[in-house]
């Protein structure tokens, strides 16, 4: 029977595929390090398969397991994976892009919502702070890949304009693709939609920050590595455009996120995107199935093909 290891909790479905077809699953306590965790129980270096969700896997966590043949990510971005290391070893990987696009939606939507109609703002002091219909508004998508997609159809009811910057020409299904300068400076809510990679590494800098009209509001459900945070605390602080509103975040060198919490301007939530029942459902039985289909000697479904 082939030992499974789980950095973190997945949903009881895919649990139990992966049982009832004989593994022995084992979850990493999230207080223990790998080093604590396998010094307690070295038999778990013998493992031959992982499922991790969004929790770090370094060069020396790998190295502790020498026995493992698969890897399954429980999502969509591999920037918190040893890239290099996985395919120096040769280890399958696989991930489930798409999964989350209608999740991750649905709160991008709620959160253009929010900001526009400053909905903490009112609710904190309860008092009628005069905010902003999204109808009619013009709606700028950075990057068009899946989730994207999928909130361009969702504004749908709302006649908004939809404005696209793609860093390659793509078929838009409802609005145009534009320069990113055009975007920057015409759209009334500006939502990133680009995966973590050393060229999006703060591809929102104070430049583009400054392009933005001052009623724009930024949204960002995809990576927190994308937006130089120190600037935008400067222009939230300065009340440069309206408002900011996230699901991820990430600090650059001089801003803690209780520096932002303090701003009205600036709404986050805990990186709760793909966090539906449905969603972490769906992620587990594709997780559990790549890890059988790998048992089986069975191409995966969604394999990461390395560069």
């Amino acid at each position: 029977m082939a030992l499974l290891i789980l950095t973190e909790p997945i949903a009881n479905n895919g649990v139990t595929l992966l049982e009832k077809a004989g593994m022995i699953v084992q979850q990493k306590p999230i207080a223990l390090s790998w080093q604590q965790w396998l010094a307690n129980q070295p038999e778990l270096q013998q493992a031959e398969g992982l499922i991790i969700r969004a929790s770090r896997l370094t060069k020396a966590d790998l190295q502790h397991l020498p026995n493992l043949q698969v890897i399954a990510r429980h999502g969509v971005g591999l920037d918190n994976l040893p890239l290099a290391e996985i395919k120096q070893r040769k280890i399958r990987l696989t991930f489930t892009p798409g999964i989350n696009a209608q999740s991750v939606a649905e709160l991008t939507l709620a959160l253009m919502l929010m900001s526009l109609h400053r909905l903490p703002e009112n609710i904190a002091v309860q008092q009628r702070l005069t905010g902003s219909m999204l109808s009619g508004k013009t709606v700028g998508l950075i990057g068009y890949g899946k989730i994207a997609q999928s909130v361009e159809k969702l504004l749908q009811p709302f006649t908004t304009n939809i404005l696209v910057w793609n860093h390659r020409p793509k078929k838009i299904r409802y609005g145009k693709q534009v320069s990113l300068e055009q975007l920057l400076q015409q759209a009334d809510v500006v939502s990133l939609h680009l995966p973590a990679l050393p060229e999006t590494q703060c591809f929102l800098n104070q430049e583009r920050l400054q392009q933005l009209s001052k009623s724009a509001v930024l949204i960002n459900t995809a990576r927190g590595t994308l937006v130089d945070s120190d600037a935008l605390y400067q222009q939230l602080l300065q009340k440069r455009f309206a408002g900011a509103a996230v699901d991820v975040w990430t600090k650059k060198h001089q801003y803690s996120l209780a520096d932002f919490q303090k701003l009205p301007n600036f709404i986050i939530t805990p990186h709760i995107g793909a966090e539906t029942t449905e969603t972490l459902a769906a992620s587990a039985q594709q997780c559990a199935e790549e890890i059988l289909r790998y048992f089986k000697q069975q191409p995966a479904l969604q394999p990461y093909h390395f560069k």
